[in-house]
């Protein structure tokens, strides 16, 4: 009889694990530190350096090397494993969490008399952190920061195998919700306000003037180059990082277009190439003064520093020499540090004042939400279009970046006193005209409740207009004009059309017969260059669905 080969292969063979860095196992990991407690991280810092490190040799010999054993070890596997973060994050976990645990960890060792293993990580000494934190002289969400950073890493020594404890003992080491409300307490960075923009504006085309010049063949150094990170900041909205990393073949040809460029940069916590369309400038040099053109702007880098790229061969396009020299050693990028200090020196040299006299603060994130809250008025706010320029998905740029417009304000405070107005007099005004009954009137709905039915006025014979009423009927009737494709054109041309045909048939020539054409074509125009509060779109007409 024929024997058949059993061909089944377990699954097990297959599953991908992580790779771990054995630790010794003894009674007294005190006694097995590292000879070189150095942790590197090399994608960090300068791109031509040797990365960033961190030395956990500090941390022996404090009374807790049991647990700085492990983290050391604990730390290893993870630059190993690419699916366990980013090197950033795994940095943080030390230098913004470890580092501040290992600080609490020495008090508890004197408190307690003894070493300090990985037993004691209980609820006990987790709380005590906690408390520590809050006597220590820093905000509500740093302290959050801390907490999840220093938690990050005693979760990776669990995952990894470092720390040995069951789930629900783990459960119960943390508390669920450390820091409630801590969302609330977090103020992000304001957009600039207008005085502040110009200001910033006037001072980037300033400094910008002897990189556009064609005869100079001299390197950037470090500040033109942060000089220029904020002029493509503040045409583009591009966040830091993405920034920081483009390279010489970031910028290309459009395909359809030959005055524009298209910018190409990678987002890593987004892990998605972003798209910028670039306007190309021929001419740089103009009367009124120099042109923020991102596309020339990074030409001009690529060309004037291709000797340390040659002399490095990369391809990263902000890179200088604090020496100007030309060997490997003496040639670093622009790193956030670096972005700071020369921030710190433009706002210095020009003199950067907002409208109190005070220094104006700086930063990208101020620069994008600028940006974004710039093209969201220029749509005519119209927030579709500010998320698409921002790259944004969901709701991110109505809960982060997003702020109602000076105008908006004063207008919420006109309708107020408009509507003051209105309940304390007898003439009932609408937002398009007047009306003799709203609550009892031919298309109100006679139960009490005012008319909101704002089209229904046009077919309704309690509907009276005055010279008074035209501004804010010509601002209905240019707001029916400008929002045609948004509303819909077969929407529009069923509810929307028939209005603006009484006004041009009906309404004007009533007023043109009374002789009051000037008055008429005066509120016309007035309504379509500032249109009045209630019409900035077409919002008011939901009022009565």
């Amino acid at each position: 009889m024929t024997i058949r080969k059993d061909r089944q292969v377990s699954g097990e063979r297959f599953k991908k694990k992580s790779v771990t860095t054995p630790m010794i196992n003894t009674e007294s990991q005190s006694a097995l530190r590292p000879v070189n407690p150095v942790i590197n991280f090399p994608s960090l810092g300068s791109k031509t350096g040797g990365g960033r490190n961190y030395d956990m040799g500090k941390h022996y010999g404090k009374g807790f090397d049991d647990i700085t054993n492990r983290v050391f070890y604990t730390s290893l596997t993870l630059l190993k494993n690419s699916k366990d973060g980013t090197e950033q994050s795994k940095y943080c976990h030390l230098q913004h969490g470890f580092k501040y645990l290992a600080d609490y960890l020495g008090i508890w060792h004197h408190a307690k008399g003894g070493e300090v293993t990985h037993e004691d990580i209980t609820p006990g000494l987790i709380e005590g952190f906690r408390l520590h934190l809050r006597g220590l002289n820093i905000g509500y969400t740093s302290q959050r920061t801390i907490y999840t950073q220093a938690k990050s890493m005693l979760s990776a020594m669990r995952r990894h195998g470092y720390w040995v404890v069951d789930k629900e003992a783990y459960d119960t080491t943390f508390p669920k919700n450390p820091y409630p409300n801590s969302n609330r307490r977090t103020k992000g960075a304001r957009p600039f306000s207008e005085y502040e923009k110009r200001q910033v504006v006037v001072a980037l085309k300033q400094a910008l003037t002897g990189i556009y010049d064609r005869a100079r063949t001299s390197p950037l150094t470090s500040y033109e180059l942060t000089v220029c990170v904020l002029a493509i900041a503040m045409q583009t909205g591009i966040n830091t990082s993405p920034l920081l990393q483009m390279t010489t073949d970031s910028i290309s040809d459009h395909p359809l277009k030959n005055n524009r460029k298209l910018l190409t940069v990678f987002k890593k916590r987004g892990r998605a190439t972003q798209l910028h369309n670039l306007r190309r400038s021929e001419w740089l040099v103009l009367a009124q003064g120099v042109k923020l053109d991102v596309a020339y702007m990074i030409e001009r880098i690529t060309v004037l520093n291709q000797p340390f790229r040659d002399a490095l061969n990369s391809d990263y396009l902000l890179l200088f020499s604090p020496m100007n020299g030309m060997t490997g050693n003496e040639i670093s990028n622009v790193t956030d540090h670096i972005l700071f200090a020369g921030i710190k020196t433009f706002i210095k040299d020009y003199e950067l004042k907002d409208e109190d006299g005070k220094e104006i603060r700086i930063t990208l994130s101020r620069i994008r939400k600028t940006f974004i809250n710039g093209i969201y008025e220029l749509s005519g706010e119209n927030i579709l279009v500010a998320a698409s320029a921002a790259k944004h998905k969901g709701s991110e740029s109505i809960d982060h970046y997003l702020e109602a417009p000076e105008q908006a304000k004063r207008n919420l405070g006109l309708m107020g006193e408009i509507r003051v107005k209105e309940l304390t007099s007898d003439v009932k005004i609408t937002p398009t005209a007047h009306c003799k009954d709203p609550i009892n009137g031919e298309q109100a709905p006679k139960n009490g409740k005012t008319c909101a039915d704002f089209l229904a006025c046009f077919r309704c014979k309690s509907c009276v207009i005055t010279g008074d009423d035209l501004y804010r009927l010509y601002s209905l009737y240019w707001a029916i004009v400008r929002n045609r494709e948004a509303f819909g054109r077969k929407d529009w041309k069923r509810h929307l059309r028939n209005v603006l045909s009484i006004i041009d048939t009906e309404v004007e020539p009533a007023f043109i017969a009374q002789g009051m054409l000037s008055h008429l074509q005066a509120e016309r125009e007035r309504a379509r260059c500032n249109p009045h509060p209630y019409w900035i779109n077409l919002d008011m007409l939901r009022v009565g669905q």
